[in-house]
């Protein structure tokens, strides 16, 4: 398996760009992704074949006793092949010849496919329509069958064609069956409750690493939570093809090679919900948040970059539109990195809209974690020692980026945070990851199952002066206690812009910091720091977030 070596201290478009040319330095043929030893081509569809070589290099693209000739751009190396694909069949050879050759052994060519997302053992999101979708060749009908009853759909001049089949009540498994030329049989379909779980190392992360993961009890296999993966890149010239690796039963091999977070938050909504419910994971190390949204809300953005946008155009949209209730996300450490004048809250905002808008399934709940916190030393981002006292009043870019999450809620609708900070001890990689996936699983309850219960800690509703006094006022502050004593780190600054504490009460839902002697409109914020330490929270024990306000009078 590849591994992201650009670390956290290098910019993400150099990142990005260092990958992107790394087959050009190397000077030897690349295929991009998704293409690779073991790819499917569609019959009666153009395959088209494309990656880098050394600039300017000709090269012979040989596929069932034809070479189709094509050479690399004299600036990028970038080249781009057409083929056909023939008849239906394999294994079939291809090889890409240059100056060195990439050799694939088991290309097959299909007269009718289902995108990589769905398969036997998936889970079909429970409501109005769920899309069953795939190509097939141009013209060709194709004909679902689904709990009683039929669906037909026709492939389009692209060989696309997608069936919108009615679900029905929540159960399963049943049989389903797609046939065109040839007949697909799915022996075991559940319907349930379907979640997307994206964004970087920290959803990636396995569920073997959680430090709950020993108490995992999984035999026998829970048949009602079914995972479904994206595979990580390989760097091998010849790489898999990238697809979903099929649906899979929540047994423990596969639990434990899944998503820490993922899983958790799944097991706790099928043990509350008592319905299937069915995970797709994709997520990838060291990326950061435009790699994840859509190209055409970057340039309305006006903030792409070379790289941007890679990750959704790969993992993403590849799922669409299968039917989903909603999603999980946890991101931002990439972006922690230095300030951005477009604000990580306006990306983030973007990244959501723009999902939504290219699965067309409406506003879907987008539930993500706040940055926990952050050590200083590998000792303390990848270990458990604390940071020492100076360390903890440092203020850098994780505190920006965690008010910048916390702002994301008020620019997007039905969208909940996972205030995390409290749980964690600067590990870069926390292993608490049942807790955090539980307070996520909070938010679902709420938001997308209607449940009356408290799903957020207090969050900052407006400030203002009275005298003396700043009264902060929260929302989700029923029962707003401090824990230990009095609340801790509230601070405030004048137009200088230099901090000092101030001293803070509880008074109902609010908290009255005493700012007298200091003039003019003031900046306060609350754990504000690279490591907060707040003890804000409600009656259902959540934290309150972190914040930082400015011009309050």
């Amino acid at each position: 398996m590849a591994t992201r070596t650009c670390g956290m201290s290098r910019s993400l478009a150099v990142c990005a760009g260092v990958l992107a040319l790394a087959s050009v330095v190397r000077g030897e043929p690349r295929l991009d992704y998704p293409q690779g030893e073991g790819m499917v081509l569609q019959s009666g569809v153009k395959a088209v074949l494309h990656g880098t070589a050394k600039p300017g290099e000709k090269l012979g693209v040989v596929y069932r006793a034809k070479t189709y000739p094509v050479q690399g751009d004299k600036l990028t190396g970038r080249w781009q092949v057409e083929l056909d694909p023939g008849e239906a069949g394999g294994p079939f050879a291809l090889s890409i010849q240059g100056d060195k050759s990439i050799d694939l052994k088991d290309v097959h060519v299909a007269d009718l496919l289902l995108a990589s997302v769905l398969g036997d053992g998936m889970v079909l999101q429970r409501g109005d329509k769920a899309p069953v979708f795939g190509t097939a060749r141009p013209g060709d009908k194709v004909v679902v069958t689904f709990r009683d009853r039929t669906y037909a759909a026709v492939a389009d001049a692209r060989g696309a064609w997608r069936a919108d089949v009615v679900p029905g009540a929540a159960g399963g498994p049943f049989p389903m069956t797609i046939q065109g030329r040839t007949t697909l049989k799915l022996p075991e379909v559940y319907v349930g409750e379907v979640w997307v779980c994206s964004g970087q190392s920290n959803m990636h992360y396995a569920l073997s690493y959680s430090k709950d993961a020993g108490k995992l009890v999984l035999d026998p296999p829970n048949p009602g939570l079914r995972l479904q993966k994206f595979p990580e890149a390989s760097s091998a010239p010849n790489h898999p093809a990238l697809k979903f690796g099929g649906w899979q039963p929540a047994h423990k091999k596969a639990a434990l090679e899944f998503s820490g977070t993922g899983y958790y938050f799944g097991a706790a909504l099928q043990e509350k919900l008592q319905v299937p419910v069915g995970l797709i994971h994709s997520a990838y190390n060291a990326t950061g948040v435009s790699e994840w949204t859509p190209d055409w809300k970057l340039v309305e953005l006006k903030a792409g970059s070379l790289g941007h946008g890679q990750l959704y155009s790969r993992q993403i949209k590849s799922i669409q539109p299968f039917a989903i209730r909603g999603v999980i996300w946890y991101q931002g450490e990439a972006n922690a990195q230095a300030p951005d004048p477009l604000g990580y809250d306006r990306r983030q905002a973007a990244l959501i809209e723009g999902w939504r808008k290219d699965w067309g399934q409406g506003d879907f709940p987008f539930l993500f974690v706040q940055l926990a916190r952050i050590g200083f030393g590998t000792e303390q981002t990848y270990g458990d020692k604390l940071p020492t006292p100076e360390q903890r009043e440092i203020v850098k870019d994780w505190a920006r980026v965690r008010d910048q999450q916390r702002r994301v809620l008020t620019l997007v609708p039905n969208t909940a945070m996972a205030v995390s900070y409290d749980l964690t001890t600067g590990n870069l990689h926390p292993p608490e990851k049942k807790q955090i996936a539980e307070r996520l699983a909070l938010a679902a309850r709420a938001l997308a199952y209607g449940e009356k219960l408290e799903y957020a800690g207090p969050l900052l509703a407006s400030a203002r002066r009275e005298g003396d006094e700043v009264i902060v006022r929260f929302t989700h502050a029923t029962g707003l206690t401090a824990q230990g004593g009095a609340p801790r780190q509230f601070e405030a600054a004048t137009a200088d812009g230099k901090f000092q504490p101030v001293k803070a009460r509880v008074d109902g839902e609010q908290v009255r910091l005493a700012v007298n002697g200091l003039k003019g409109p003031l900046t306060i914020r609350y754990a504000y720091r690279e490591w907060p330490d707040g003890n804000l929270v409600n009656a259902a024990g959540l934290p309150a977030s972190p914040f930082v306000v400015d011009g309050v009078k």
